[in-house]
């Protein structure tokens, strides 16, 4: 049987002694709990009879992390216990928390559940920082924070440092603590239960399938058409991704700014062109948008951009003679209107500017992720290859995860709409 182990970890005095301490006085005190400490703060640990604990050193957890491992795991074969607490130190990388407890032995005696970052309100913004690379990683390893208020009561949180390492992390602070409490006691499924789910959502698709294909739906078809439409869309992506991390990588800000048109109608003229020119779609062109707007070409301009590209570049172009038998008015009429809206839309941000719709002081995730605006670590053709290649990456999942459903609700209400 394994253990349920949660992490709770975050820099010195941050209060993680603190809050295992609350968990154990409100809502743990039935349980036999085993309290793994690798930093020790001002606040002792609670003293109970079914609180036990050991205690290692930061120079023992660099010295012999596997050795602390079996000492965990002689403990666990020896002692009955049915939760464990790991007060993690601050400084230190998750990947030595993984090669100890999630390989070889120790992963048959206990399962890590929770990962929990606790903040002080006081310390976010200088104190992540300063602590770098290791703070990074243990919050984007993180399943939610909890920001404890210091100094004042119910302090106003600002933990924008937070998402910009996690996007996905959840934030509670002293005001949410039962809304963190039901987060934390959230049963996790199991992988028996993962399977038994799946072979529930099989037979629920067979039977699925069967009563549509009774009414007259065709799933299969459905389908096929579908994986077309996404499958014509990924290349066009794929290269506004590339296009993308090209000019995030290799043009610095200072010579698109300098070679970029100054007037607003020159540089209004210059976004069509470039559109014209990029045979990206809808979905391709906003990556390329971003990149352009984080290396200072003005908003208007950028917006043009993104709007015209997808309509007159000339695989659209093609595309629209092939499927009007070749009538020219009616390309000509697209891309006429296409090219006007995109300008209109593009000066309606020099009437109202958008405000803060860049990171100014943006931190270099390690979620894996790289902060693109600095030079690569070695300077050759082969270190800048692989770093756009990882920018590429990071681009293409997260917009292909838009654009799937995307397709997927386009074909939905097409059928719908030409059955009715």
């Amino acid at each position: 049987m394994t253990v349920p182990a949660w992490v709770i970890t975050g820099l010195l005095d941050s209060g993680k002694t603190t809050l295992i301490n609350r968990l154990i006085e409100e809502k743990l005190d039935e349980l036999d709990i085993l309290v793994l400490q690798f930093e020790s703060g001002e606040t002792p640990l609670t003293e109970q009879e079914r609180v036990k604990k050991l205690v290692f050193s930061k120079s023992q957890l660099e010295r012999a992390p596997l050795d602390i491992a079996d000492t965990v795991i002689e403990y666990l074969n020896s002692h009955s216990t049915e939760l464990i607490l790991i007060e993690w130190n601050g400084m230190e990388h998750f990947h030595k928390l993984e090669e100890m407890f999630l390989q070889f032995m120790a992963k048959t005696v206990m399962s890590i559940e929770k990962v929990v970052y606790v903040a002080a309100d006081t310390g976010i913004q200088a104190g992540i920082p300063d602590a770098g690379a290791a703070a990074f990683s243990q919050i984007a390893g993180s399943d939610c924070a909890y920001i404890r208020s210091e100094g004042r009561e119910h302090g106003r949180v600002k933990p924008d440092l937070l998402y910009n390492c996690s996007p996905d992390i959840r934030v509670y602070t002293d005001r949410k603590w039962e809304r963190f409490m039901r987060d934390i006691f959230h049963v996790r499924m199991q992988p028996q239960h993962f399977l038994l789910m799946a072979a529930a959502a099989a037979v629920l698709f067979l039977l699925t399938v069967s009563s549509l294909d009774e009414i007259g739906f065709s799933f299969g078809r459905y389908i096929s058409v579908y994986l077309g439409v996404f499958l014509q869309a990924a290349p066009f992506l794929l290269i506004g991704v590339l296009l993308s991390s090209l000019i995030q990588v290799c043009l610095k800000p200072d010579w698109i700014q300098r070679k970029f048109p100054e007037k607003i109608l020159a540089g209004q003229l210059f976004a069509v062109i470039a559109g014209f020119c990029l045979p990206v779609c809808d979905c391709a062109s906003i990556p390329v948008f971003k990149s352009l707007v984080k290396k200072g070409v003005p908003m208007p301009a950028a917006v043009t951009f993104m709007l015209v590209s997808p309509v007159i570049n000339p695989v659209v172009i093609l595309s629209t003679w092939y499927a009007f038998n070749g009538n020219y008015q009616m390309i000509a009429a697209r891309c006429g209107l296409g090219v006007l809206c995109a300008v209109l839309c593009g000066f309606t941000y020099l009437f109202k500017p958008p405000e803060d719709y860049l990171l100014e002081n943006a931190v270099p995730l390690q979620n894996a992720c790289e902060n693109y605006s600095l030079p690569a670590a070695a300077d050759s053709r082969l270190s800048r290859f692989f770093l756009i290649m990882r920018h590429a990456q990071n681009e293409f999942f997260p917009w292909g995860n838009f654009c799937s459903p995307g397709f997927l609700y386009r074909r939905c209400f097409r059928i719908l709409f030409l059955r009715q």
